[in-house]
């Protein structure tokens, strides 16, 4: 029988707020697929346990409820970090038996623990796992791919799309498009079921591959150009034009300008408005005319809020970063760098402030605090919309979110 194996969150979560409030840093999207189903990919294993916060454990299938129960019968477990992008080979680089740990950039990515180790870890159960756990193992270093902060997805997106696209075996049509549609390297575009694509669509491969999954629409005149990936059952609208390095996840609806921007799925954007150098997550809605700005005009490094003090990104181009369920009336610009958290609510003229705190309601001429009760409301009409229902759990994610951002708000309002 094999090993354990459990993907965990250590303490570099919270450098990827607002995405990590409401999911496990290992469900954040890099390429065609998520930090997790990466390794479950690399892997080949049936099961697999999940280390997390506690309040996301509920919606997590796979999180570990007991180590002793886990590990019942191995002398061994292999821990791998959650913000590591796993890769074909990595596991050819590791020696199972040897009872250490695998460092990258000052954070453990990879450790082997023996049965005295792995006592320990039940009592660690819904919390992240802090580098304090691994001190006293030998370490080694290891080269590879480590997401520290939002930026981090963005920047090796496209390079992800790439080994993905070749990991699910490269070019496959399954739905033959209209004679109309004209394709560049056909030999790097894969196209899923049930697809319709209408006359007049260009999809460029030559840059890099595209991948269109199962029941995609991609409506007329639209410009694709590689690397990308479309998920299931998304929608592209008329006349869009989505640059390379881009990702669409399932079922949102697209249009306008998007280019080199990560879309966890389930979003609304639906106009005209440029989208760059983004991660988008989940039951967004960016209203009409919404744009971002992604370079500064001095064409200086641009600098993020991250927990609560700007951080250089060492990045000439970065966009937005907003949470799950956040709106944007019609018009509203952000500016370079900007974070807006979970449940907000931006509208009006001029640039709100390069940072608003989850449960946010307003825009450049003020803000007041998002009513909890007015929030999972809208949220659950959204995920009504889309055949999904706000069930107790995930009710219970964006409660403990608003607690957990209470002290954000006091800051913002003052």
């Amino acid at each position: 029988m094999a090993r354990p194996l459990v993907v965990f969150e250590d303490a570099g979560f919270s450098n990827l707020f607002p995405l990590t409030l409401t999911r496990p840093v290992f469900d954040l999207v890099c390429g065609m697929s998520s930090l997790a189903e990466k390794v479950v990919a690399g892997v080949g294993r049936p099961s697999i346990g999940f280390h997390l916060r506690d309040y996301l454990a509920p919606g997590c299938d796979g999180a570990v409820t007991s180590y002793r129960e886990l590990c019942q019968g191995h002398d061994m477990l292999t821990l791998i970090n959650g913000r590591m992008i796993f890769s074909a080979g990595l596991l050819e680089r590791i020696e199972p038996s040897w009872p250490g740990r695998y460092v990258c950039c000052g954070s453990t990515v990879v450790a082997n623990l023996s049965t005295g180790h792995i006592e320990k870890l039940d009592g660690l159960i819904g919390q992240p796992l802090t580098e304090a756990v691994f001190a006293d193992l030998p370490a080694r270093n290891l080269d590879v791919g480590l997401v520290s902060f939002p930026w981090d997805l963005v920047e090796l997106n496209g390079e992800e799309l790439g080994k993905d696209f070749a990991s699910v075996g490269g070019s496959k049509i399954e739905t033959e498009p209209s004679p109309m549609v004209h394709m560049v390297a056909e030999e790097n575009v894969r196209i899923g079921k049930n697809v319709r694509i209408s006359p007049g669509v260009v999809i460029d491969a030559g840059s890099g591959p595209v991948s269109i999954a199962d029941e995609v629409v991609v409506m007329a005149n639209a410009s694709l150009e590689g690397p990308l990936h479309i998920g299931r059952g998304s929608i592209i609208k008329m006349g869009a034009k989505i640059y390379g390095g881009t990702t669409i996840g399932p079922v949102s609806k697209i249009g306008g300008e998007v280019a080199e921007t990560v879309v966890q799925g389930y979003v609304n954007k639906q106009h005209e408005g440029f989208l760059g150098h983004s991660y988008i997550g989940e039951w967004v809605n960016l209203g009409a005319g919404t744009d971002t700005s992604d370079m500064k005009n001095n064409y200086s490094p641009v600098r993020v809020a991250v927990a609560g003090k700007l951080v250089d990104s060492g990045e000439l181009f970065v966009g937005l970063f907003m949470g799950d369920h956040s709106k944007t009336g019609i018009g509203t610009v952000f500016n370079t760098g900007t974070v807006v958290g979970a449940c907000c609510n931006i509208f009006g003229a001029d640039y709100p402030p390069k940072f608003v705190p989850s449960f946010a309601w307003g825009g450049a001429s003020g803000f007041k605090e998002h009513d909890l009760k007015k929030a999972i409301e809208t949220a659950g009409r959204a995920m009504g919309r889309r055949g999904h229902t706000l069930d107790a759990e995930v009710e219970a994610v964006l409660r403990k979110v608003f607690d957990l951002t209470a002290g954000e708000r006091h800051a913002f309002f003052g």
